[in-house]
């Protein structure tokens, strides 16, 4: 599992949308190159609580907040939907509730936007993963460590 910076010390494929677009980003996601396969559970699709076996998927990009992943699969784009990711990096193993907030086709299947729903405990591990890719694989780019810490510093506070 990589990052890929561009040489300014940007994420290549790290974006933060503008306040005027429709999705109002406030942290940078950092795009995994890979791939990351997590899996995927629907918990709850309105009223009902199906069961089905877990789905895999291929996790694009990711930060404390959310993440972008990709499937062949169909999925409801809803308020009253909730989904569960789990996955393993670095040793660490997430599990994340989430909802989806946005779906496109892509060439290789559709691609999907997460807007995760976190405690405290996995606010903390995602902060923690996040920081170990970003000194792991751009140990002398300072620039994306200041801008990083940053950011996670203002979600620490919050």
């Amino acid at each position: 599992m990589h990052l890929q910076y561009h040489e300014s010390g940007e994420a290549y494929g790290a974006h933060s949308q503008s306040r005027s677009g429709a999705d109002r980003r406030r942290l940078t996601r950092l795009r995994l190159l890979g791939p990351v396969i997590a899996r995927l559970h629907i918990v709850r699709l309105g009223n009902i609580k199906p069961e089905l076996p877990a789905a895999a998927i291929e996790l694009i990009d990711l930060s404390p907040e959310g993440c972008s992943f990709r499937t062949r699969l169909r999925l409801p784009v809803r308020d009253d939907a909730r989904y569960r990711f789990e996955w393993q990096l670095e040793g660490i193993l997430l599990r994340v509730s989430g909802q989806l907030c946005w779906s496109r086709e892509e060439e290789y299947g559709i691609r999907y936007g997460v807007k995760f729903a976190p405690g405290i405990v996995e606010t903390i591990l995602l902060v923690r993963l996040l920081n170990t890719l970003i000194l792991k694989t751009c140990p002398r780019q300072e620039r994306i460590h200041r801008i990083y810490r940053t950011q996670l510093d203002k979600l620490r506070r919050r």
